[in-house]
């Protein structure tokens, strides 16, 4: 019996309602499914050689409405191209375009993994006319408005905006602000930093530029290779210590990140690319990427290049962390030296004030050196001790006002004198009786007339005066700051 031949069959997709579903949600995350739209106004730039152009990613989370829009300033597009991009999908005009990153057309598809609907609206350069492209998730048909009436909308410049609705709890979630910044700074760091355009992100009244990261450390002097399919630069930076995680990532075609981590390749997980400390970027356009753009495409072609090219530039990069390492050895060595100098300066000098008997003075006159020389003795510096006990008073009027007088809480010099003493100016005399509330004790008629007062202290003491017989207060101490009021004491009048 003759074999029988081979019969050729042609694929078909009985659900193309499912199969739209599933492709549209082939990314890792919802930022990645947001990175297609950013591509999608990217390339638009790049197929007008337009160098930077704006794009504009707007999150509105809150509200009754929530919803995610991509914007750029483009051509635009009027009704009948609309109509050709949802006629085309997986097979994109792009395709050949080394400026362009777009060429699987399923870009559009990526909004099922963010929300329920999309809407593409855009209007063309030349025209005062705005188009709509509206999308449903998990649905094989589209419905093109070639005149948008909503005035919310209705474009006034040429360009394109994509509206994502209906978002999903877990997508508000993720695409915050901030972490939409971070991954667009990683994503789009090599175009960004050529000026190919920039990147807003805007939430609320607030809005944030994407700018690329800064680079750390010392960058080596990579010439680019040159090879078939294009040339493989080198934006390589090597950091004196490993004190936190650096990674080197991968880009492609127009200027987009592939990977993140060259480790995340078996063939680089090893060291120097995972010391923790390179950074930077290698570019290389032939390289390819996967549908959900997170992964290097192995081919036949552009890959191994790429591995020749790593391999043929890592002795350098050895031989770099090297001499970096010995130079931070000896820089801390530096340093260490240094600050010994500076605390032994330190003790030296503090030493230089005291007698030391170690050091060895030297002499002054011609002849005298060393020991034979007098020591220099330095006077030492004294310091005037306050006592602490409480003066006397001298008050001739009655020596039992001692035992009635308060204790002063510190000692001082300045005189005191009695107000009712004409001889003392006003200035110097006690503080007047008449402010204080406390009553006055008239002194005896027999009270003699030598029985007046002028203490040399600020004792508070109770005075008589020879002028009159109504008697006066001293404050203790009137210049003190603790005191803020003056301190009174009763006396008894001074017996015969």
């Amino acid at each position: 019996m003759p074999p029988m031949p081979a019969e050729r069959i042609a694929l078909r997709i009985r659900n193309a309602a499912k199969a739209v579903l599933v492709t549209g949600q082939a990314y890792q995350e919802p930022k990645d499914a947001l990175n297609e739209f950013v591509s999608n106004a990217a390339d638009e730039y790049a197929e007008t050689d337009q160098r930077g152009g704006r794009i504009r990613v707007i999150l509105r989370r809150r509200g009754k409405r929530p919803f995610v829009a991509i914007a750029d300033d483009g051509r635009g597009m009027d009704a009948d191209r609309l109509r050709e991009v949802a006629r085309s999908l997986f097979e994109s005009g792009k395709v050949g375009d080394d400026r362009t990153l777009g060429e699987k057309a399923i870009g559009l598809l990526a909004f099922q993994q963010l929300g329920a609907r999309c809407e593409v609206v855009s209007r063309a350069a030349g025209s005062d006319r705005t188009c709509a492209l509206r999308l449903e998730r998990g649905s094989r048909h589209a419905q093109l408005e070639p005149n948008e009436r909503r005035s919310s909308r209705r474009r006034d410049a040429p360009g394109t905006t994509v509206y994502v609705l209906d978002l999903d709890p877990d997508v508000l979630r993720v695409l915050t602000q901030r972490k939409v910044v971070d991954y667009l700074r990683r994503r789009r760091g090599a175009a960004l930093a050529h000026g190919d355009y920039s990147i807003s992100v805007e939430e609320g009244r607030s809005a944030e530029l994407v700018v690329p990261e800064e680079p750390d450390g010392i960058r080596l002097q990579i010439p680019p290779q040159p090879t078939l399919w294009g040339r493989i630069e080198f934006s390589l930076y090597v950091a004196p210590q490993p004190d936190r995680p650096r990674r080197v990532a991968v880009a492609a075609r127009a200027g987009t990140t592939i990977i993140d981590d060259l480790t995340e390749l078996e063939e680089f997980d090893r060291p120097p690319w995972s010391s923790d400390q390179l950074s930077g970027l290698v570019a290389f356009e032939a390289l390819q990427s996967t549908a959900g753009r997170r992964a290097i495409l192995r081919d036949r072609e552009a890959f191994p290049v790429f591995l020749d090219a790593m391999a043929a530039i890592e002795p350098l990069v050895e031989r770099t962390l090297e001499r970096v390492a010995r130079a931070v050895d000896s820089e801390q060595a530096q340093r260490l030296a240094g600050t010994l100098r500076r605390v032994f300066g330190r003790v030296l000098k503090e030493l230089a004030d005291l007698d030391n008997p170690m050091r060895s003075a030297l002499g002054s006159e011609p002849g005298e050196a060393a020991c034979s020389a007098r020591p220099t003795v330095r006077p030492q510096r004294r310091l005037a001790a306050t006592a602490m006990t409480p003066p006397t008073t001298s008050c001739p009027a009655s020596p039992s006002l001692r035992r009635h007088s308060r204790a002063p809480k510190r000692s001082t010099t300045m005189p005191t004198t009695c107000r009712r003493d004409p001889t003392v100016p006003a200035a110097v005399r006690c503080p007047a009786w008449s402010r204080t509330r406390s009553p006055v004790r008239r002194a005896p008629a027999s009270t003699p007339t030598s029985a007046w007062c002028s203490t040399t202290t600020a004792t508070p003491t109770f005075c008589w005066s020879r002028m009159t017989t109504r008697g006066c207060w001293t404050t203790w101490p009137p210049w003190s700051p603790r005191s803020t009021s003056s301190t009174t004491t009763r006396a008894p009048p001074p017996s015969n």
